[in-house]
């Protein structure tokens, strides 16, 4: 009889032994049903949202000089990424494999962006006839601090003007030690003097218990160069080593490439996207050679107008040689990806506007541009 009860027993532990493992199992299915849902939804939108960034990204960029502030509250969790290498643009949701490429819009922004408002903001680059227009990507818990500088290397008040609803502070030097970051998701600093932020140097204190990939600096080097760092503990390293990024710029209010500068996350996203307005700007100083040599052959054959025609070609300098001479840079400007031979850009586009504004004043000489 204690036989029997003692195989009554095992076979009672048995079955819930068998119970237990399949209530596991059964278990196990469901939970992996919900976090497949969970990815499947994730994906999704993911999906929706890169579709909706790509027509308001295309939209920011044929409306000239406009700024959108896109609510993005119901994704506060989830993390947006940008990036940009050899030439080609990418965008999407964290974690997921939803993205776009854009090879032709010049987009610059920070890294990631996580909060409840993104802000897209277009400026018309030109040199010196417009090239395209730049969009310029951030957030309402982005924070800028602007310190340094003079007008001479940058206009602070345009741009404070211009930035109105951004998170942006100017501050003096003598602030910059105390630079509080608040509950803002990522920090840059924006040295206009050149001489506060530099390698080895040590970063506010308030900032040093931030992420270090969330507490970035931009150096103005003069009115054209800057270096990028970023904070290592309570450091700051150079991202761009020795070489100074190259500002290919005719300066004047709210300058689009100083601007860029400004935004984009380091120095491998600005030059990536300033390629894509090089690439455009060969493709219309074709455009503008051919109406030029239209303009020469015009003038040519018109007895009254020798000083029209001496600024389309024979004075010094005239139009058919610069944009010549525009055009070969542009080849030189490819070769590599430090866009240290584009600089020269700069001098053949004084030459253009010169001419150009020189066939505006004598009245009745018809312009490039």
């Amino acid at each position: 009889m204690a036989y029997r009860d003692k195989k009554g027993q095992i076979e009672v532990t048995f079955n819930w032994v068998y119970i237990l493992i399949a209530g596991a199992v059964i278990l196990l299915f469901f939970f992996g049903l919900v976090f497949k849902q969970k990815a499947v939804s994730e994906q999704n939108l993911g999906n929706d949202l890169v579709r909706i960034m790509d027509s308001i990204f295309t939209g920011a960029g044929v409306s000239e000089k406009t700024k959108n502030f896109i609510d993005l509250s119901g994704l506060a969790d989830y993390t947006l990424y940008f990036d940009c290498v050899d030439g080609v643009g990418e965008y999407g949701l964290k974690g997921t494999s939803a993205r776009v490429e854009n090879e032709v819009d010049p987009l610059f922004a920070p890294r990631e962006i996580k909060g409840t408002q993104l802000i897209v903001w277009s400026l018309p680059y030109k040199l010196p006839y417009k090239v395209i227009d730049f969009l310029f990507v951030t957030s309402s818990n982005t924070k800028y601090f602007l310190f340094g500088g003079n007008t001479g290397v940058f206009d602070v008040e345009s741009f404070m003007n211009s930035t109105e609803g951004f998170k942006r502070d100017y501050v003096t030097s003598e602030q910059y030690k105390s630079i509080d970051p608040g509950k803002n998701f990522q920090v840059r600093l924006v040295d206009l003097s050149g001489d506060i932020i530099g390698k080895g140097k040590e970063v506010p204190e308030k900032l040093q218990a931030m992420d270090n990939n969330k507490v970035t600096a931009v150096v103005f080097r003069g009115s054209n160069q800057v270096d990028y760092y970023q904070k290592e503990g309570e450091r700051w390293t150079k991202l761009n080593y020795n070489t100074p990024v190259q500002i290919v710029s005719l300066g004047g209010e709210r300058d689009a490439a100083k601007y860029a500068a400004i935004f984009a996350a380091d120095d491998k996203v600005y030059k990536c996207n300033m390629q894509k307005a090089f690439k455009r700007l060969k493709y219309i100083n074709e455009v503008y050679s051919g109406k030029a040599e239209e303009m020469k052959i015009f003038y040519s054959s018109k007895t009254f107008s020798k000083e029209c025609f001496g600024y389309i070609q024979e004075g010094k300098p005239n139009l058919i040689d610069a944009l010549s001479s525009q055009a070969n840079l542009l080849q030189g400007c490819f070769k590599d990806n430090t866009l240290s031979n584009c600089g020269k850009l700069i001098e053949s586009a004084m030459e253009i506007k010169t001419v150009n504004d020189n066939l505006g004043e004598k009245g009745d000489c018809i312009t490039l541009y």
